[in-house]
């Protein structure tokens, strides 16, 4: 019992230090901060992970001024208020009761931290993730051959993503329902490249993407 008790004890101690550091690191009272990423983990998870259920995709890991943005277009509406973006339109509403300074807050956090890349939940067999590594090609030019993204280009990290969340962001951006507005120039150029990709390599390059980070 003594044990135990040292541990929860000690356990406590590291996260309230995790917790103070990461605050001062971005300039904001610790308890706001920790209520704020509270928030997110509710969806995204302790780590980052990701949770289906919840429409929520991996963000361990990747580029904080990606995922600042991808912010800032929720909060403007130049993403998650169209019609057909069922999948984004909570993220608009909590985009929206955020600030500049928690996005970045947010942002910062999670690209600090590192998750396991997510399960496959798409069956797949050796043909079809061969079917998606020639598909990939015209990806790697702006996502990178390894799927690791290229920030100066706004094009996110794919390998570990979900590849359920793959599929539907390439279904969205063929549909219209992302990239629809003009001054999201990153998500225009990815609804053009989306709509290249054939109806039959949808599912395999999104099993391809994702399984960069298991290999």
């Amino acid at each position: 019992m003594r044990q135990k008790t040292k541990w929860i004890a000690s356990f406590g101690l590291s996260a309230a230090i995790t917790g103070m550091a990461f605050a001062a690191s971005v300039g904001m009272p610790e308890r706001q901060a920790k209520t704020l990423i509270a928030s997110c983990a509710a969806c995204h998870g302790s780590k980052g992970e990701g949770l289906e259920a919840r429409s929520a995709p991996r963000l361990a890991g990747l580029d904080p001024t990606f995922m600042e943005g991808q912010l800032t277009h929720f909060a403007k509406g130049l993403r998650g208020t169209h019609p057909g973006d069922t999948f984004g339109s909570q993220m608009h509403v909590i985009a929206q009761s955020l600030g500049p300074e928690e996005r970045k807050t947010a942002a910062a956090h999670y690209a600090k931290l590192s998750a396991p890349a997510a399960f496959s939940t798409i069956p797949t067999s050796s043909g079809q993730l061969q079917r998606g590594k020639q598909a990939y090609e015209s990806c790697a030019a702006c996502h990178g051959a390894d799927g690791m993204g290229n920030a100066d280009l706004g094009a996110p990290r794919l390998a570990g993503q979900a590849d359920w969340y793959i599929l539907t962001s390439l279904k969205a951006y063929q549909s219209g329902a992302r990239g629809y507005d003009p001054s999201d120039v990153a998500g225009q150029q990815m609804a053009q490249s989306a709509r290249a990709v054939m109806e039959k390599d949808l599912a395999p390059v999104s099993s391809y993407a994702s399984s960069l980070g298991r290999n």
